[in-house]
């Protein structure tokens, strides 16, 4: 069982432009909405890949329907915790020139009490599984050492936990020693203080970040693919070419596919080979998040991987 804490859940609204203007009145088409959120496109592709996954989520009594009639078919287990008031809604705007804009809500404010549901909703599934993520921001009121404290209940409990955050969430979690943090480039050079300018780099600095906590540092490079490091070994996949219909959510079906490959026991260049193969998937879909076993299966047997020293 993987047990994914996708705290701040939310409506994925897509839509697509011929030419997107500031300032200026943009008229869009193809305009669909479904559940979203960093930790549900996770699940998802854990759910895609045959393996018990369980979602622990915001949910609001209007949408309920809606997460637990997706999900639940899709083969994830939703364990949704009742707030007041709305989940956010996120925006992407594909363009002309096939880039995608977001507009990202912040998400509800929470009072402790939902705080401490959440939580110890999380911790409790947690507790019985092969591996627990933290995926995603949180919704406001929560502190920025949130993630930090849970990776530390876990270790604890002897259960590994995987960390895909960013800004102050994702500098406390490292501290916590989690199994595996996944950083894009920009995640990791504001993590390290310097960009990120190449393979070489990002390698350098993800050994650094190992010797200072996480096991693993999973990063992903967009369209040049991903690399993983632990110890000193150092692989790095490129991804296949295709046709992009959307690459919004394509890191998190990357850390899904990460993941499997991890509770499998697979060798880490097929672990990572696994991962870039399940976000290039996505990308190939308008819909974010929603990959298809038989399109991760072709992709994996074009995914290139090399040693890097």
């Amino acid at each position: 069982m993987i047990t994914i804490a996708g705290f701040n859940t939310s409506l994925d609204r897509t839509a697509t432009t011929d030419d997107l203007r500031a300032g200026g009145v943009n008229r869009v088409r193809d305009v669909r909405t479904y559940p979203g959120g960093k930790g549900l496109h996770v699940a998802l592709t854990v759910a895609a890949l045959g393996e018990p996954v369980r979602l622990v989520g915001l949910i609001d009594e209007p949408n309920r329907s809606l997460f637990e009639d997706a999900l639940g078919p899709s083969g994830v287990e939703f364990h949704g915790v009742p707030i007041p008031g709305r989940l956010r809604t996120c925006l992407a705007v594909r363009d002309g020139s096939g880039r995608t804009t977001e507009i990202l809500e912040p998400g509800p404010e929470t009072d402790l009490d939902t705080r401490n549901r959440l939580s110890t909703r999380f911790l409790d599934l947690a507790a019985g599984s092969d591996l627990a993520i933290l995926s995603g921001s949180v919704p406001p009121g929560f502190a920025e050492n949130i993630y930090a404290e849970l990776v530390s209940s876990l270790r604890k409990t002897g259960v590994r936990c995987l960390v895909d955050a960013s800004g102050g969430l994702l500098r406390a979690a490292v501290d916590a020693r989690p199994l595996l943090i996944k950083p894009n480039r920009d995640e990791l050079a504001d993590l390290v203080g310097q960009p990120i300018d190449g393979a070489a780099a990002a390698v350098k600095a993800a050994r650094d970040l190992t010797q200072k906590g996480p096991e693993m540092v999973v990063v992903s490079l967009g369209a040049e693919g991903a690399l993983v490091v632990r110890g000193d070994r150092a692989w790095r996949a490129e991804a296949p070419r295709v046709d992009v219909a959307n690459a919004v959510g394509s890191g998190d079906c990357l850390l899904g596919g990460v993941a499997v490959g991890l509770r499998r026991g697979v060798e880490l260049e097929d672990v990572l080979r696994l991962g870039v193969a399940c976000g290039t998937a996505n990308a190939t879909s308008p819909e974010t998040g929603w990959v298809k076993r038989a399109d991760i299966d072709a992709l994996l047997l074009r995914v290139r991987v090399e040693r890097m020293a």
